[in-house]
């Protein structure tokens, strides 16, 4: 598992017992560390975080360039949402990582590239 994810997690472990957070499912952090793995060699790290309802979050910040925010919650798919150069985006694409390559979703790839163009 990513260092990354493991922050996280361990992050949270409070928050399920004492607020009633949900961990993740085994699927979401296989997602999680599969799409971690895919931004890992073209792009800065993401700051990773669970959330309340069991996604896991990886999200970019590019000053005033803009931000994404790329979820797995472990359905086969990845939410997206961002605002880069003052557009707004939103979707969800389907999304099955193969265990042997580590190869991003179509619009994740398109959204990195747009919010740092010169580095992919």
């Amino acid at each position: 598992m990513s260092p990354l994810l493991s922050k996280a997690l361990a992050e949270i472990e409070p928050f399920i017992a004492e607020r009633g957070w949900i961990a993740p499912a085994s699927i979401a952090l296989e997602e999680a560390d599969h799409l971690i793995a895919a931004t890992a060699t073209a792009w800065p790290p993401p700051a990773v975080n669970a959330e309340p309802g069991g996604a896991i979050a990886l999200e970019w910040e590019a000053g005033e360039h803009g931000w994404l925010k790329l979820s797995v919650r472990g359905q086969g798919e990845v939410a997206h949402e961002a605002v880069i150069a003052g557009d707004e985006f939103e979707k969800v694409e389907p999304w099955t990582p193969a265990p042997s390559a580590d190869a991003l979703p179509a619009w994740a790839h398109e959204l990195l590239r747009r919010l740092w163009p010169c580095d992919a």
